[in-house]
């Protein structure tokens, strides 16, 4: 375990240049193919092109709720911690008050006694002198009694001020989430006018077929090239993916909606396992790797595939979201996205598929069963 843990963390050191070339070639070539596969050809490639950009602008206020969800909570822990400093300066600031009562209620009585007078007639010098240290003393101290609690006043004015800020800035930033949510449900409608309208454009089982077998073809020519590329890209494998058969965490907690093998519809079969999930449930990756695709493809959605090594890949797709990016590296049970349904499913739900060489295999083989 500390190998692996080891050969992880130095992982993006082990990324050499040359590694660092071959991933931006491939994410260069995945980019031309996936503006060849969008372009427009019928209405319906034109519905899909719209499905497209309103699903990309529905993740990316997704994600900028997630940015703010993270700034507003940090905020609130900084202004918690500003109010129990401001508290405890409270409590310094009313012991140093009843101290500074307290001295100025001596000095009077000091000037009562006309100290002048009294030290003018000490006739002894070693007295007059053990005298004057006294006062000296007293006067030092009182001095610092003072100066330190008007440190403490000026320190509560600019916790003060800085609490006043963070308000401000909390305020800012629910008001730009409050904005975000209500764009997010404009983009929603749209999104639900679209796919009815995507719906209403195939009529018949035929054309369904057609659909679903265009998509299951792009997402196989994205395969082909990871593959064409991928065998001279390099791993850490401490742990290889092939000796954790049976053994893999599932990505996701949701029920299995369709089996690997199952039929979609004549002649198509499923070639991973579709699992309903809660929207915005987290997705983890089931083991070390690297990120080679994060995009968006037409039929799957905002899609993202990890590298294990060893030509074993895992796909998820449906996504919310995308929270990791093309050449990241990827611990076993990271957060790499949330449970959506982009790509045209009416209900949330992540769709998960284990490929070796290139070929969709059963998870049910490699995952743990469940208790």
């Amino acid at each position: 375990m500390l190998t692996l843990a080891l050969a992880l963390t130095f992982a993006p050191r082990l990324f050499a240049k040359g590694e660092q070339a071959k991933l931006a070639t491939l994410s260069s070539e995945i980019s031309q193919l996936q503006k060849k596969l969008r372009t427009t050809r019928t209405e319906h490639d034109k519905s899909a092109a719209d499905l497209r950009a309103i699903e990309l602008q529905s993740a990316a206020s997704r994600r900028q709720v997630l940015s703010l969800d993270k700034e507003i909570r940090l905020l609130g822990k900084e202004q918690g911690k500003l109010y129990a400093q401001q508290q405890q300066l409270d409590q310094q600031r009313q012991r140093q008050a009843g101290q500074v009562a307290q001295e100025l209620a001596a000095a009077y009585r000091l000037g009562r006694e006309e100290p002048l007078k009294v030290l003018l007639n000490l006739e002894n010098p070693a007295e007059l002198g053990r005298t004057l240290k006294y006062y000296e003393h007293i006067v030092k101290a009182r001095s610092k009694i003072i100066e330190d609690y008007q440190s403490t006043l000026r320190e509560l004015d600019n916790i003060g001020q800085s609490l006043l800020n963070k308000q401000n800035d909390l305020t800012n930033k629910r008001h730009q989430l409050q904005a975000l949510h209500q764009s997010l449900k404009v983009e929603v409608q749209q999104r639900s006018a679209l796919l009815k309208n995507s719906r209403q454009l195939i009529s018949s089982e035929k054309g369904r077929l057609t659909k679903l077998s265009l998509e299951r073809q792009q997402l196989e020519r994205i395969i082909q090239t990871l593959q064409k590329h991928l065998q001279n890209l390099n791993i850490p494998d401490n742990q290889a993916f092939s000796q954790r058969r049976g053994k893999l965490p599932w990505p996701v907690k949701g029920r299995l909606g369709h089996s690997f093998g199952s039929a979609r519809g004549s002649h198509l079969k499923w070639h991973g396992w579709l699992l309903r999930a809660t929207e915005a449930s987290p997705v983890k990756a089931i083991h070390h790797g690297r990120v080679v695709f994060s995009n968006y493809l037409r039929g799957q959605g905002l899609l993202i595939i990890l590298d294990h090594g060893d030509n074993y890949l895992s796909l998820y797709a449906h996504n919310q979201v995308l929270l990791k990016e093309t050449g990241d590296w990827v611990y076993p049970g990271d957060l790499i996205a949330k449970v959506g349904n982009t790509g045209g499913l009416e209900r949330s739900a992540l769709y998960f598929e284990i490929r070796r060489k290139g070929k969709a295999i059963d998870p049910k083989r490699w995952l743990k069963p469940r208790a």
